[in-house]
């Protein structure tokens, strides 16, 4: 039975204790050599959040033998705090990324953490307004 996308995001809100203000879907990079996971990016009036989605691409259900098998659950939320934020970097784009590049529109986000500071990369889809709802909500917690 596939429940409908209101339910879903209700129960998201009432999972999570916060209102979505902004959400897309993106790809995380945790590394420069990480091939990335896709998941829900979601703004919160304290935080962004990103959530894994389990999952296969096509690509790689070509090769099964190769690839690891997909879980059956999500991994944990990744939750960064609005405070928390170092900085909020878009990486400029030379002229063969726009023909050889992602479409996708990436940003770093540097952050303060129990262990010292973390980094990571997120991509979105460019004609989504989500990395200016960001830089909003990063001013006016500030």
């Amino acid at each position: 039975m596939e429940e409908s996308v209101e339910v879903f995001w209700a129960n998201f809100e009432k999972e999570t204790g916060e209102k979505v203000l902004a959400r897309t879907m993106a790809q995380r990079f945790s590394s420069p050599k990480d091939r990335g996971d896709w998941g829900l990016l979601v703004l919160s009036p304290t935080g962004l959040r990103f959530r894994p989605t389990p999952g296969q691409n096509w690509f790689s259900s070509l090769f099964k033998a190769s690839s690891a098998p997909v879980p059956s659950a999500a991994n944990e939320d990744v939750f960064i705090t609005y405070s928390s934020m170092l900085s909020l970097q878009s990486p400029g784009r030379k002229f063969l990324d726009f023909l050889f590049g992602t479409p996708f529109l990436a940003f770093n986000i540097q952050y303060k953490n129990p262990a010292g500071e973390g980094h990571v990369r997120f991509a979105v889809d460019p004609k989504s307004d989500f990395l200016d709802t960001l830089k909003a909500m990063r001013e006016k917690t500030r």
